[in-house]
């Protein structure tokens, strides 16, 4: 691994897991040779497919830090040749439709993990919160729950978190916090992650005072 691969996979592991860093480039790569890409080459693939892939898995619209400063290198180290940032490229951004569910309500928790069970490739579901536990676990049993309430846990104490990812050998694990529990969804391993995670992202748990 030359020193520009290890500098993405170090930055993309810090939002997603190192399996899943590595998954991610390769895909991005398309069976490109690493070590036949030169810096322009790999400041354009970061800002363009990386950046694509990335956006496919996460909830976001920008460079991360770390890969911007990536970038600049690369880009330092070809003073002669302009890399244009491509300002169409496309981003999750969209009407802010935020999704409130009451976690008091039984029915109100029922419905949301049935309806997000009911996703293209999605093998199981769970929301754990102060109020009750709802799930759909497929082929699954309860040891999914345990184990996915441990790594909420264990993130937890790490700080607070928006959204975790990660890459089992035969499913993808979207992990977010939610009010005092957490959402936790399991699809395929070839499922596109991108309208998931984004409705995701607008589901909030209704307060005390907003009922």
């Amino acid at each position: 691994m030359n020193d520009t691969e290890q500098k993405i996979i170090e930055a993309l592991s810090r939002v997603i897991s190192p399996v899943a860093a590595h998954n991610l480039l390769k895909r991005a790569l398309r069976g490109q040779s690493p070590d036949l890409l030169g810096p322009r080459s790999w400041a354009e693939l970061i800002e363009g497919s990386l950046q694509r892939e990335l956006m496919g898995v996460l909830p976001v619209s920008g460079l991360m830090p770390d890969l911007q400063k990536l970038v600049r290198q690369l880009k330092a180290q070809t003073p002669s040749v302009e890399v244009v940032r491509n300002s169409t490229r496309p981003t999750l951004e969209t009407t802010d439709l935020t999704e409130y569910v009451d976690l008091e309500r039984e029915q109100d928790r029922q419905a949301l993990v049935l309806d997000l069970a009911r996703g293209e490739g999605v093998l199981a579901v769970v929301l754990e919160s102060s109020y009750g536990q709802e799930c759909r676990l497929g082929v699954y049993n309860e040891s999914l729950v345990s184990l996915l309430t441990t790594v909420h846990r264990l993130l937890e104490r790490k700080g607070s978190y928006k959204v975790f990812y990660t890459v089992f050998r035969e499913a993808q694990l979207v992990l977010r916090p939610l009010d005092r529990g957490y959402l936790a969804v399991l699809t395929r391993n070839d499922t596109n992650l991108g309208q998931l995670l984004y409705r995701m992202s607008k589901i909030e748990a209704i307060q005390v005072g907003e009922r």
